[in-house]
């Protein structure tokens, strides 16, 4: 069964995928403000529609909305990216070490959500989605909705990192699936430490190729 959910039917949902994506690609260093004109004749969406999707991803705080002209994105600072990181390190490793020592989830269930995920090679959007999909996968089944939800209000903020840290180019991509298949392994082997350690690892990977894509 695919991780994705089916495409959105109604305007409002088109225009807030499209949105999200327009978003998630942009460099995480750069702001960006759009116009409600300018995203419904990009997005071949009416403004209404446009209007509730700023809405939704104003709540997420992806943007900030100006009355009557569209949408102001900001660009994530150094603060931000570490805040970022230090939520997904903590809550991942609790989460991971949890999960491998009580087999809460299936490591087979994750191979699959990897395989999905090397199938999004050359999308860095959809990799990036089962990216989150399968961290989210640990931290719900580790079983304390508190952290789970602490951790899914970055989901937007990490999409955006994600994505640009696989457009660093240099294997990337497929660095991350190895990094996802220790992960597993460390699960499968029930070793608790282990799959700690290569979250840990896994974190770290990330936040290097951000910085040197910051200083490139």
């Amino acid at each position: 069964m695919s991780i994705f959910q089916p495409a959105p039917t109604s305007a409002p949902d088109r225009a807030f995928l499209w949105l999200r994506q327009q978003i998630a690609a942009l460099p995480w260093d750069r702001e960006a403000f759009l116009s409600e004109n300018a995203i419904a004749e990009a997005s071949g969406i009416s403004r209404t529609p446009v209007r509730e999707a700023l809405l939704r991803l104003e709540a997420s705080g992806l943007l900030r909305r100006v009355p009557h002209k569209g949408a102001y994105i900001p660009a994530l600072t150094e603060t931000d990216i570490q805040e970022i990181m230090e939520v997904r390190q903590v809550i991942g490793e609790w989460a991971t070490r949890k999960v491998a020592a009580d087999g809460l989830v299936p490591a087979d269930d994750l191979e699959a959500l990897v395989l999905e995920q090397e199938q999004h090679l050359a999308d860095p959007v959809k990799f990036i989605e089962c990216d989150i999909t399968f961290h989210q996968r640990i931290v719900h089944a580790a079983g304390n909705p508190t952290l789970a939800q602490v951790y899914d209000s970055q989901r937007f903020k990490q999409e955006r990192l994600g994505i640009q840290a696989v457009l660093a180019g240099l294997g990337r991509s497929e660095t991350v699936l190895l990094e996802h298949r220790a992960i597993v392994q460390a699960i499968r082997d029930g070793d608790p430490e282990r799959a700690a350690e290569a979250v840990r690892s896994h974190i770290h990977s990330t936040r290097s190729v951000l910085g040197a894509r910051r200083t490139s």
